[in-house]
This record gives C-alpha cells, structure tokens and sequence, in this order.
C-alpha cells in the first residue's frame, strides 16, 4: 500500500489536471475515490481538477477567438460534436446569457467545443475567465463529493463481499442504468440534444 501511495503522490495529481484540462471527470472521479481512501490527498485533488478545467477552458477560448470554426472544421471529434453544442447554445443564449456557460460544464462530450464556440461569440475574456473561476470551483467540489461517495461504497462492498462482489455491483449497475437509458432517456436526448433532420417532418 506504501509503494501505491507513493505513486499517486508522484503521479495522480498530474494525471488529473491533464484529464481535466483535455475533458471529462473519469481520472478526477477515480482520484475523489482514492481520496476517500486515503490515497490522496482531497484538498489536492479539488485544487488540481479545478485548476485543470479552469486552465483548458481558458486555452480552448483562445483557440475560438483565434480560429474556432477551423479548428472545429478540421478535427472530425470536435466536427461530431458541433451540432449538439451549437443547438444548445442557440436554445439557451438568449434565454440565460453567458451563465450558459454553467451548462455545458455537465454536458460530456461538449465542453471543449463549446469553449471553443465561446471564443468564437461576442463574450469578452474578462467575463468568460471570471465565470469559469466560479464554473471550475463549484464543479470540482460537485463532481469530488461524487467520486468520494462512490469510493466509500466501493471499499465498504469489497470489505463485506470482496472484490468479486463489488464487480458484480458494478455489472449490476451498469445494465440497471443502461436499461433505464433506453427506456427512458434515449428518446429525450434525441429530442432535445440532436438536431432534427430537415429532410424529415416535425
């Protein structure tokens, strides 16, 4: 357990500020776990994460203001992605102004092409780094209380079931969710989330 807590020590932080500045809460989440374990420090972990995020959306902005639709044009993962951003920020610019921004933070897949589409709208540097302060510092505790709470789980079904028993926890969820998904959610996020097609009818 030393040699392992060492490693994070070395490593982990580093690991989650790259992920977080790339996109997504998947190292951060394993991260808040480890935490919760005594692997890691937390305090350090919602630093890292915080100033991960903070520091990618603040790149990606640039990117925008300097060539944000070429960018987007050139890259087919960011070209995929375009549609659902751009809809979502037509539907909700004019409703709720640049506090959209807090809205793409918990949207996966989107963030980094919004930035980039931020950078390319009339939002100037100073509001949108301002906003991002407070977006980066209320995720980063949101998503670490998440991770925490997964992580104390995890060891609290390894300590009475194994490890086992927690893969099979995992599975479990895993269809439950999956299930629940396509019952449930799959036609609501067509709907909301992806663009209709012109050719068809409304």
């Amino acid at each position: 357990m030393e040699w392992a807590q060492q490693f994070l020590e070395q490593y982990g932080y580093w690991a989650v500020f790259i992920w977080t500045f790339i996109e997504g809460e998947t190292v951060f989440i394993v991260a808040a776990a480890l935490a919760g374990a005594g692997l890691m420090d937390p305090a350090k972990v919602i630093v890292t994460a915080a100033s991960g995020a903070f520091a990618g959306h603040l790149f990606y902005f640039g990117l925008g203001h300097w060539r944000g639709m070429q960018i987007i044009q050139a890259l087919p993962f960011l070209r995929n992605h375009y549609p659902k951003a751009k809809q979502i920020m037509d539907k909700y610019l004019d409703q709720h102004g640049n506090w959209t921004i807090f809205i793409f933070q918990y949207l996966y897949g989107t963030r980094l092409v919004a930035a980039l589409l931020f950078g390319c709208s009339s939002i100037s540097f100073w509001r949108f780094f301002w906003l991002q302060i407070v977006n980066c510092i209320s995720w980063a505790f949101i998503i670490y209380a998440a991770g925490h709470f997964l992580g104390m789980t995890a060891l609290a079904v390894v300590h009475r079931f194994g490890v086992i028993g927690l893969l099979v926890a995992i599975a479990i969820i895993a269809i439950i969710s999956l299930g629940l998904y396509v019952k449930y959610g799959h036609h609501h996020v067509r709907k909301h989330l992806v663009l209709k097609n012109p050719d068809k009818d409304d």
